[in-house]
Formats: C-alpha cells, structure tokens, sequence
C-alpha cells in the first residue's frame, strides 16, 4: 500500500480502477458525471487508503482558501479573546477556519501579518487596528478586493469600512449617570495613551462632557514608562477625596483596571470606604476582586459574531453603496465597589 502521507488522486484512481478525470469529479462533487457503480468504488479506495485532498492545490484551482484572518492589536487582552470567541463561532458555522495573528500594538507588525495573510489567500479579514491611521498594507486590502470589516476601533479613510464596535459614548454616559446617582462628586479617570486609537478617544471625549457634573474631574493618561507619576497621581487624588469618600476612579479598560487595582493594594486603600471603582470593561476576575468592581460590560461575544456575519455577508456578493457602522451597547453590573450611596442632586 502506498504511504498515505503521499497519497495522489492518481493512487486513488489505480485502486478504484478508473481515471483520474473520474476521481477529480468526485472530489469536486460532480457526481452527475459518474455511474453509481463508479461513484461507490471511489468512495471505497478513498476510504480504504485514507485520501485527503491537498487543500492548497484544491484553493489555487477554485480561488477559494475556506480561511478566514482575524488580527488583534494585543492577544494578551482578554478582551481579544472573548470577541475572537464571537468570530469563530459564526467562521466555523460558514465551514471556514479561523488564522489569528497578533499585531502586539505595533502597526509594523500588522501591516506585516495583513501581508502574511493575503500570502495566504484568505478570503476576508476582520481587523482590530492598532492605530487610526490606514497603514499601506490596509489599503492594499482594499486594492486587492479582500473584504474586510473593522472591530472595535476605526480609522481615518474614506470610503469607510464596515466597522463593528462599542457605544463609547453610550458606555461613558452610563457609567457616570451611575456614580452620580451614588454620590460621587469627584472622579478620576485613568486611561491608556489616546493617541491614534478611536475607541480611546471617544471615551475621553465623553468624559469630559460631563466635567460640568462633578465637582471635580480629572483625566489622568497612564505611562508604563513611568508608573511612579501614577502612583503619585491617585495617592494625591486619595489624599484630597478619601476622608469625605466621594472620590471614585474610573478606569477606560481592562489593563489600566488591573493597574489601579494593583496600587490600591498596595497602599492598602479599602474600596468602597475610601474611594469608589468602576470599570469600563468586565475583565472575568472582576467580581472576585476587592469584594467585586462595578463594570460597564462589553458585550463581546456578540462583536465578534457582528463583524463575522458582516464579513461573510460581504464573501457572499452582498454590496453595499455605505459603510455599515454598528455600535453595540454596554451593560452596568453593579458590584461592591460603587456600593457606598451619598446624597446626590439626584436625591433633590
């Protein structure tokens, strides 16, 4: 018997007795062409000698891979990976499959990944982009027709790209109708480096449309080149609020939570007593810390099955003369973090 590593459709065809033509057709479903006499003695030498077709010899000849590329900006979020949940469950129900890559926040790497994935002839990609600024190997996206649907954050190019991502807005507006129904009069806000990154932005935008509902507001932007600043920033921020407890942290994701998290403990500041948490983001370990954070949760799962149904609508021929932009809504869980209730002007 032949080595099945090596298995041709010329074996095949020589153990079943016929031409290769004839097994080819039955490859390809084209069994209108064979006799069921013929049709039964190829399925019997394709089973007897464990034939598996060359998938990439099969995608040069019908112009279709089955692959499906999903790029993150950072793999190490958890974030990433619930929407590439989202995405695999809609790819594999299609009967694609799913070529993740990590951009790692560089956009040098994800042009370089988007190149690899075209290399690799997938038929469309859904793109969490590093920065708001189409790189080229984007824009050879566009150029080469591969359909592709942006997640989470946009970029600046016309025409626009369909686009699925979170109601930063909405998420904003939310979480502060919920700490000013508790009281809270002085908020600090720490976020990650806005800069070329949409989603970022918008949410510190919103924030500061409510500048005028606080006593005071601050926005603090976190450096992992200096996390000294950080620590000095929200230890001054505790000295001046923590003794009237009105003082609340609003954190734009899950890693600058998990930062403040970490020098809350460390200065042994009890939470809700001293100062209010709230998270935009519902990171899996958030109700088991400091007694539970209140999050404003992404509805993740379902972004990645928005992008992927949008992406296969496009494979499947469906045009569209505008970018479809779809912005999902968050969900406030309440947790012990915000649990302490003030007086509010709500109250009067």
């Amino acid at each position: 018997m032949p080595d099945k590593n090596v298995i041709t459709i010329a074996d095949v065809a020589q153990r079943a007795g016929v031409s290769r033509t004839s097994v080819s057709r039955y490859l390809n479903g084209r069994l209108q062409n064979l006799s069921a006499s013929t049709t039964n003695r190829i399925a019997k030498a394709v089973k007897e000698l464990d034939y598996r077709p060359n998938a990439w010899a099969r995608s040069l000849k019908t112009k279709r891979s089955g692959l499906i590329g999903a790029v993150v900006a950072d793999l190490r979020n958890e974030h990433a990976l619930a929407v590439l949940e989202g995405i695999e469950s809609v790819v594999n129900r299609h009967g694609y499959g799913l070529l993740v890559s990590n951009a790692q926040n560089s956009q040098k790497y994800e042009a370089e990944t988007i190149e690899r994935l075209i290399r690799q002839r997938v038929e469309g990609i859904i793109l969490q982009p590093c920065d708001n600024r189409p790189s080229p190997a984007m824009q050879s996206l566009v150029s080469e027709n591969v359909p592709l649907v942006l997640i989470d954050r946009t970029v600046d190019y016309e025409p626009t790209f369909d686009t699925v991502l979170l109601d930063n807005r909405d998420a904003v507006q939310k979480a502060f109708n919920h700490i000013l129904q508790r009281g809270y009069q002085h908020v600090f806000y720490v976020t990650d480096p806005t800069e070329h990154i949409t989603s970022r932005i918008e949410r510190e935008n919103a924030v500061w449309q409510h500048q005028h509902d606080t006593a005071t507001l601050r926005v603090f932007i976190r450096s992992t080149q200096e996390p000294e600043n950080f620590t000095s920033a929200i230890h001054k921020f505790l000295e001046q609020n923590s003794s009237a407890g009105q003082g609340v942290i609003i954190c734009a994701n899950v890693v600058t939570t998990l930062f403040v998290v970490s020098v809350l403990n460390q200065q042994h500041v009890q939470v809700p007593e001293q100062v209010g948490l709230l998270a935009i983001d519902n990171p899996v370990w958030a109700p088991y810390v400091l007694g539970g954070i209140t999050s404003i949760a992404q509805p993740t799962f379902e972004l990645g099955q928005k992008a992927a149904e949008r992406l296969m609508a496009q494979i499947q021929g469906e045009k569209s003369q505008a970018a479809k932009i779809l912005r999902l809504p968050g969900s406030l869980i309440e947790r012990q973090s915000t649990l302490r209730r003030f007086p509010s002007s709500h109250d009067l």
